[in-house]
């Protein structure tokens, strides 16, 4: 999961890098500048903490380089604490500051962007995270998703499941245990339209915020859901080693899992 995440950045560095160059940079510019939002306080800190430096040290990378076409970019990280006031207000200042493009971070945060993106005509993107639907470039020609949506990753689950399984989940019972935010709820539709197709029960257990206790979502599965014995509980994990450990689980499914926030 280190290696994929790596491997997100750096596909969200270079994509920001790309557009900044589509449409403001003149002949005149020696530096063009890339806004972006990390999140190395708050309650997602743990992911920022990897991600944050590793965006800044692509860029790095890329200027000792050379830059891109003799450009070289200057990239200005704001921390919004996984906050949305913050990260409007982080917009704004990145915007005033000439930013040609901006890497938006949390999908609270680019929901509540996205129209301020297209109305700027700023290039955004959200990899692996924020608004499902902005794979349609013609409904959201200014955000990027570059990663899996969280509508392929909840299909990608299911899918992960019923080949564990034996091929055909019809009749068995499925857990989906979810940060009860934008990030958690966007793959709830795909995943309720599997269930009809696949012919699978389906229970969903939202966590509320800060998301560190899950005991009595766990106690509902354990009693309500009766899954002893059954398929294992699915979660909707983000971040890999760094997600929020809920060790609780094990009690039901015999094996420790993890809730991510994106």
């Amino acid at each position: 999961m280190r290696r994929l995440s790596g491997t997100v950045i750096e596909i969200a560095a270079a994509a920001v890098a790309a557009l900044c160059f589509s449409g403001t940079v003149t002949a005149q510019q020696k530096e063009v500048i890339i806004g972006g939002m990390c999140d190395r306080t708050g309650p997602t800190q743990v992911n920022g903490a990897g991600i944050c430096p590793g965006i800044q040290d692509y860029f790095d990378l890329i200027n000792s380089k050379g830059g891109i076409e003799g450009y070289k970019i200057k990239y200005e990280e704001i921390d919004h604490e996984y906050k949305v006031p913050p990260a409007v207000e982080a917009y704004q200042r990145e915007k005033g500051d000439g930013a040609t493009s901006i890497l938006v971070y949390g999908s609270p945060q680019v929901q509540a962007l996205n129209k301020k993106l297209e109305e700027d005509k700023i290039p955004g993107t959200s990899p692996g995270f924020g608004i499902a639907a902005s794979a349609d470039g013609k409904r959201f020609p200014y955000l990027f998703p570059v990663a899996a949506t969280y509508f392929s990753q909840g299909a990608a689950a299911v899918q992960f499941v019923k080949e564990k399984l034996g091929g055909s989940l019809k009749g068995k019972k499925i857990a989906y245990i979810f940060y009860d935010n934008p990030a958690g709820r966007e793959p709830i539709p795909v995943i309720e339209d599997l269930q009809k197709t696949e012919g699978f029960e389906l229970r969903t257990f939202a966590v509320p915020p800060p998301g560190v206790e899950m005991g009595a979502q766990v106690l509902d599965i354990a009693l309500q859901a009766r899954l002893r014995d059954r398929p294992p509980v699915r979660l909707r994990a983000r971040g890999g080693d760094q997600g929020i450990q809920a060790p609780g689980l094990s009690a039901v499914q015999g094996r420790r899992s993890r809730l991510g926030l994106g």
